[in-house]
């Protein structure tokens, strides 16, 4: 019976040796290595982070802005249609080239580009770290510099896990897109 007991109590400890190796990292750890893996990133790139937003919206070529209420930043290659600007309820349609998975050792710039369907949203407002469920089956940084641009708009973006693809936040990766086009849904004169 003592020699039942002593394995059982072996195996236990095993167990929880075992464990207690296998431990994943928190969210705060997550959160910490995707800083440093942004930081290093600009820093690569020589991207340069404006402290407030230019009232132009003229930016350089190396030039981002970080959104305060998202994280997210961008920079906005062109404005597209001012005068046609995004609204509540309408559609847009989103292409995107260069994405790149800078924290792995991925080097594929995957694009949608060729694809005969761009990613589609519905304009529900702007997005904040609080509402961003409104475009969880989305991108939901995507919607972040609509504000400042209209139909056939074009941006860069650095987008950290939280406010990515379903994809980005399962696998927490922060991505960056080389350039992503926007269009909107055209109101039937009807």
């Amino acid at each position: 019976m003592k020699k039942i007991s002593y394995i059982i109590f072996a195996l236990i400890g095993l167990l929880m040796i075992t464990a207690s190796c296998n431990r994943q990292k928190t969210y705060a750890e997550y959160l910490r290595d995707e800083s440093r893996a942004i930081d290093r990133f600009i820093s690569q790139n020589n991207f340069v982070i404006l402290r407030e937003f230019p009232r132009d919206t003229v930016f350089g070529e190396n030039e981002f802005f970080r959104d305060p209420a998202t994280g997210v930043f961008y920079n906005i290659v062109s404005r597209g249609d001012i005068d046609n600007k995004i609204e509540i309820g309408r559609a847009l349609f989103v292409r995107f080239r260069g994405l790149h998975y800078f924290m792995t050792n991925d080097t594929t710039l995957y694009s949608n580009d060729n694809s005969p369907m761009p990613i589609e949203m519905v304009f529900r407002g702007p997005v904040t770290m609080q509402n961003r469920a409104l475009y969880e089956s989305a991108i939901p940084a995507f919607v972040v510099p609509l504000q400042h641009v209209g139909h056939r708009g074009r941006v860069r973006m650095i987008v950290p896990f939280n406010m990515g693809s379903a994809y980005d936040r399962q696998v927490f990766q922060a991505s960056f897109y080389d350039e992503i086009d926007y269009r909107f849904e055209r109101w039937s004169s009807n």
